[in-house]
């Protein structure tokens, strides 16, 4: 199996998962690209056997990125981008092909768009986390098929938006896992605000991925015993 990463930042998402590629025995290659020279292209050309693409011409973006993820034969696309997809790369990859998924850092529906996180921060929330949707023409609405929520207890904006960053990889990397099991996903309901953690239950052990900092482990496993 082939999957591609469309990134337009830094990708912190991404540059985890690549980390712990060898917890996915049945992915192939894992594919970037991006419709602008953002870190994550510059950081990713340096990588032993990177597969890169892009494209900065707006109008032919997604029809040229099409070709060359058909051409690689990529079977699924994963977002971590600012931009949203119209065109060719949706309605080859996403809308009834549910073959791309979004993972968006809040408890949708809430805080749909844009700066979502500081949104949530700045909210009387609880309960705060990210969500996997399949993507769709409609911006963070597509059905949910995991997610991952977290007491709000921090007064500071970065340890918030670290503490939900781990949290949001393992969700993201469990679900490519999944993805790659070939495992069904069944739309989740509402959030209830006693599911805290991770729904549908993680399938990696997290004892032997790698973190970026050693005491994010701990971070996690704190998180989701309390």
């Amino acid at each position: 199996m082939n999957i591609g990463f469309f990134c337009t930042g830094n990708g912190s998402f991404f540059k985890f998962i690549y980390q712990n590629r060898n917890l996915l025995d049945n992915v192939d290659n894992i594919l970037l690209f991006s419709d602008r020279e953002c870190g994550m292209m510059s950081d990713f050309r340096d990588y032993s056997k990177a597969k890169i693409f892009c494209a900065t011409d707006s109008r032919k973006f997604e029809s040229l990125a099409l070709k060359w993820l058909m051409a690689n034969r990529v079977d699924f696309i994963f977002l971590s981008c600012c931009k949203i997809l119209r065109y060719k790369l949706l309605e080859y990859f996403g809308e009834e092909d549910k073959k791309m998924f979004n993972c968006h850092p809040s408890l949708l529906p809430k805080y749909i768009g844009l700066r979502a996180l500081q949104r949530s921060f700045e909210s009387c929330d609880e309960i705060y986390g990210a969500t996997i949707h399949y993507a769709t023409k409609e911006v963070d609405s597509g059905e949910i098929v995991a997610r991952c929520a977290l007491r709000k207890s921090d007064t500071d904006f970065s340890s918030f938006r670290h503490r939900l960053f781990v949290n949001q990889a393992v969700l993201y990397l469990d679900f490519v896992l999944k993805v790659s099991l070939g495992n069904d996903f069944k739309g989740l309901e509402s959030f209830n605000k006693s599911a805290l953690g991770f729904t549908p239950s993680l399938s990696l052990d997290c004892k032997n991925v790698k973190f970026f900092n050693p005491l994010d482990y701990k971070l996690l496993i704190k998180e989701n015993n309390e």
